[in-house]
């Protein structure tokens, strides 16, 4: 009976967390890839790391944590990709907003 118990918190501890609703954006040079309330925001690990997808999916943004306050971001481009296969480059936890993640190029928020 406990090797089923333990099976089955194993199992559970290792599920991936579901989607939550959120407000979130993301643009790039100044231009609004996307915005909205009505966002999907999943939490990919405990440092911290996360997934935007877009109202209506079409777009979707990571956000891999380097150390606290750096991490990497990619999305999956204008051309709607399956993947976050372009990268968005290094970004930092903005002081002034720490829902938001950005560099020169880029800013990713998620409230």
């Amino acid at each position: 009976m406990k090797s089923v118990l333990f099976a089955c918190l194993a199992f559970l501890a290792a599920a991936p967390a579901h989607a939550r609703p959120a407000s979130c954006s993301l643009a790039l040079a100044d231009r609004e890839v996307f915005a909205g309330d009505d966002c999907d925001f999943d939490s990919h690990d405990k440092d911290g790391s996360f997934q935007l997808t877009a109202p209506g999916g079409e777009f979707f943004v990571y956000v891999n944590m380097d150390a606290p306050g750096v991490a990497k971001g990619y999305w999956n481009g204008w051309g709607r990709g399956s993947h976050a296969h372009d990268p968005l480059g290094t970004l930092t936890r903005d002081k002034a907003d720490p829902a938001c993640w950005a560099n020169d190029n880029a800013r990713v928020c998620a409230r």
